[in-house]
C-alpha cells in the first residue's frame, strides 16, 4: 500500500512545532470559543472553502470541503462556495489589471 505524503501541517510541526501549535490554537479560538460564534459554523466552512480555492490551495480546499461535508453542508452549498471563489478571482484580475488597461487606453488616444 502506498504511503501518503505528509500534509503541510505535518511538515510545519516538524520544523516549527510552536507555529503549528499556534495555528491549532487560533483554529480552536475561532471555532470553539463562545466569544467568536457570531458567524454560524456552516458559513465559516463555506468561507474557508472559497478562500482556500481562491488562494489556490488544493490541500486546504479539500480539507475544508471534507469538514463541511462532515458537518452537513450540502454539495450544492459547497459548489456555490467554489463558484463564489471563481467569481471573486475573476473580479480581482479585473482590479489588478485596471491600471494596465488604463495605460493601453491612454496610449491609444495619444496616436
Amino acid at each position: 500500500m502506498e504511503q501518503s505524503s505528509p500534509t503541510p501541517m505535518d511538515l510545519l510541526k516538524q520544523i516549527a512545532p510552536e507555529f503549528a501549535q499556534n495555528q491549532f490554537d487560533q483554529r480552536a479560538l475561532l471555532f470553539e470559543s463562545p466569544k467568536y460564534q457570531a458567524v454560524p459554523l456552516k458559513y465559516k466552512l463555506v468561507a474557508g472553502i472559497s478562500v482556500a480555492a481562491a488562494l489556490g490551495s488544493v490541500t486546504c480546499t479539500e480539507m475544508w470541503t471534507k469538514m463541511a461535508l462532515q458537518k452537513g453542508v450540502t454539495p450544492a452549498e459547497i459548489t456555490e462556495a467554489i463558484l463564489v471563489a471563481r467569481y471573486m478571482k475573476m473580479a480581482t484580475v479585473n482590479d489588478t489589471a485596471s491600471s494596465s488597461v488604463q495605460m493601453i487606453l491612454t496610449q491609444g488616444k495619444d496616436k
